[in-house]
């Protein structure tokens, strides 16, 4: 089981798991982004790549900071405060014995693709860094996939859950995900209609696009042979300006359970309409929607009740929690940045896991290079994260973080674990 180390008094101290760590440190002897004195020169030594030194490492992130998306850089401004807490502690002991210090670069792109992909060529080509990490969206992981893979450069964690990232994989393997793939969310939420509501009519609501499109078809195929059927379907576009028609619709329809997949203003909207309609359906709701501060209690009392979403991250806003190590932990990191972090922000807690699994990733990479990270990012074993309610098992093949995924129900104030893991293609 990989765990996490490091020399913060506020944080578990769990083993690390360092394999190869001997023949790393004779790697790492004379790599420091220069080159070797000529008589130490020798077969065992290599040249670090750009942003690792003997002293830091530096990685780049680029999210939206400003504009309609702006909730989102928590992801950002999270994964620089853990470092930069980790550097004011003396910094991140690698597998070589060496402490340095990681140094985090955060670019605003507005949630515009385009500014993505200028603001991953200014860290690469200006800003020297190592590796990017916790990126936001499909479309600026697809838009610079071309790029890193060029410069051999891994951009890890990015956020999104697109089935469009396995088939890049292929091509282009220097992209990974944080969000459980969408074809397995709807995998792990169809196993537990099949199971709870193994009579049901569904109805579902989606954004008219590739994506909706995809997800729509994900749950057709899924309940092929079950005896739960799809009776309605009705989608929106991302620029409507309400979504009340289309619950309307699906609420005429009979259907018991209503695969909610509306997204951000859209979501509120959809269960204020859904209780104002005296809609008695189970509501199962998409990850990106399932925040319960931010998009579920907004829609006022009641109106959330019961709604069904996948879990890979703990509830952080059940203070119930409290007592469980890893919120602890959280909860006290974001106590220490009031300014910076949320302790109830979703995306902040996606960016304290992105840390936490680039910090799993940086101290068990075996020598100095971009290839070594990506190696160590894709091989972990059983690690644990702090608010993750599962362990972390990746590998080459497969370049999404979450293999294994819990489902949740909300009881109109938090979330409550369901029974049972669901585990990727089973």
């Amino acid at each position: 089981m990989s765990t996490l180390r490091t020399t913060r008094p506020s944080r578990r101290l769990l083993p690390l798991f360092a394999a190869g760590a001997t023949a790393t440190a004779l790697v790492l002897a004379g790599c420091a982004g220069r080159e070797p004195e000529p008589e130490a020169a020798g077969p065992e030594e290599a040249q670090c790549d750009p942003g690792f030194t003997d002293t830091e490492v530096r990685i780049g992130n680029s999210i939206p900071l400003s504009g309609p998306a702006a909730a989102y850089g928590a992801i950002g401004q999270t994964l620089r405060a853990y470092f930069d807490d980790i550097n004011a502690d003396g910094g991140l002991e690698f597998a070589d014995g060496v402490t340095r210090e990681v140094t985090v670069s955060v670019l605003d792109d507005g949630y515009d693709p385009a500014k993505t992909a200028a603001n991953v060529r200014t860290l690469v080509e200006q800003e020297d860094v190592f590796a990017l990490a916790g990126v936001l969206g499909t479309g600026a992981a697809i838009s610079v996939a071309p790029y890193v893979e060029e410069a051999g450069v891994p951009n890890l964690y990015t956020g999104t859950g697109s089935d469009a990232i396995l088939g890049l994989h292929e091509t282009e393997p220097w992209t990974t995900a944080f969000m459980p793939q969408y074809g397995f969310e709807v995998q792990a939420l169809s196993e537990y209609i099949v199971e709870n509501h193994p009579d049901a009519k569904a109805a579902i609501l989606y954004q008219n696009d590739d994506f909706g499109e995809s997800i729509r078809a994900g749950f057709e195929e899924a309940f092929e042979g079950t005896g739960v059927e799809l009776v309605a379907a009705e989608s929106y576009e991302v620029a409507s300006a309400s979504v009340d028609s289309q619950v309307t619709t699906l609420a005429s329809s009979g259907a018991d359970v209503f695969l909610n997949w509306a997204v951000g203003a859209f979501a509120t909207q959809s269960l204020k309409k859904k209780l104002e309609l005296g809609w008695d359906a189970t509501t199962v709701i998409n990850a990106p929607a399932a925040d319960a501060t931010f998009f579920l209690k907004p829609a006022g009392p009641g109106a959330a009740d019961g709604v069904v979403s996948i879990a890979y991250t703990k509830d952080i806003t059940d203070p119930s929690q409290a007592g469980d190590a890893g919120f602890d932990a959280w909860t006290e990191f974001a106590a220490a940045h009031p300014d910076e972090v949320n302790a109830l922000s979703a995306p902040a807690a996606a960016g304290y896991q992105t840390a936490q699994l680039l910090e799993a990733a940086l101290t068990q990479m075996d020598g100095c290079t971009r290839t070594a990270l990506l190696e160590a990012a894709t091989s972990f074993d059983e690690l644990e994260l702090d608010l993750a309610p599962v362990t972390v098992t990746t590998t080459p093949d497969y370049p999404f973080v979450f293999r294994e995924i819990k489902v949740q129900v909300f009881n109109g104030e938090n979330w409550d674990l369901a029974e049972g893991t669901y585990t990727v293609g089973d």
